[in-house]
């Protein structure tokens, strides 16, 4: 069944996400089917300093790309309707949140206190990047602790795992816990704001083989409806889960240090046959 955005997400809605473009692959057409654009934020928590991130040590980035990045967010919300003035950059060091909690929770609940929203969107509790993890432990830690009054709800972004039967995780939730919502009417526009994120969609460095956004995968996302997990304190960790917990346990913690290997032993190989 189909959610309305509009009953879901009431009042001030504030999207927290760990990069630039994250905001769009998860909550894009939610946001383009919400007609009070001046309620929405986002909080962007990182530098955007590790996307392209190199493979090999003979790679290297610009040092801009920070600021590229956040250009790019800028105008894929625009293209969204987001006012700028309601874009909020706390800009820690990208790949290193669970390295600076404090500081996470610190920014964090002072924007949030200012912004007083009236729901948070956040990471899903088993994404795959340690980034997203880092966000979703501390809104969920602050929020039990009662320091935030918003209603929390979980996005998904990594929700396609390889090695879990099916390859989507989010057919093992209770599916009476996930709202759904049809983003059919607004696919177009979802696809022209990534489209906006140049540094994600293009091999931006000669040293890439293959953009991080690839055209299937954004093809994919915006044919795919958006589905949501609001946080209920009494299914905690697993006990949102119906089955395989064990195996998703493991692909969990697996999944993304196999695929970095992968990447890694691949650009070897193609660079070593260029020589």
């Amino acid at each position: 069944m189909w959610t309305d955005p509009t009953e879901l997400f009431p009042g001030t809605v504030v999207i927290v996400a760990p990069h630039m473009d994250d905001e769009v692959l998860a909550c894009g057409g939610m946001v383009a089917r919400l007609p009070h654009k001046s309620q929405i934020h986002v909080i962007y928590t990182t530098d955007g300093m590790k996307s392209p991130a190199p493979i090999l040590p003979h790679d290297s980035i610009s040092p801009d790309l920070g600021e590229i990045r956040e250009k790019e967010s800028a105008a894929a919300m625009n293209l969204l309707g987001v006012p700028q003035n309601n874009l909020h950059f706390l800009r820690l060091p990208e790949a290193e949140l669970n390295s600076n909690m404090p500081a996470l929770r610190h920014k964090l609940l002072a924007c949030l206190q200012q912004i007083k929203p009236d729901h948070i969107l956040h990471p899903f509790r088993f994404d795959r990047h340690l980034d997203h993890l880092a966000i979703n432990r501390v809104l969920t830690a602050v929020h039990q602790q009662g320091q935030l009054r918003a209603q929390l709800t979980e996005y998904f972004v990594y929700y396609r795992w390889r090695l879990l039967p099916g390859r989507d995780v989010r057919q093992y939730i209770r599916p009476s816990a996930l709202r759904t919502v049809d983003t059919q009417a607004v696919a177009a526009q979802k696809r022209q704001a990534l489209d906006c994120f140049r540094s994600q969609t293009t091999i931006f460095y000669p040293w890439q083989t293959r953009p991080i956004l690839t055209p299937q995968l954004l093809d994919d996302t915006c044919a795919t409806p958006e589905v949501f997990l609001p946080y209920d304190a009494g299914m905690p960790g697993t006990a949102v889960f119906t089955k395989a917990v064990p195996w998703i346990r493991f692909v969990h913690r697996w999944e993304s240090p196999l695929q970095k290997w992968k990447y890694l032993l691949g650009a070897s190989l193609r660079r070593g046959v260029s020589r």
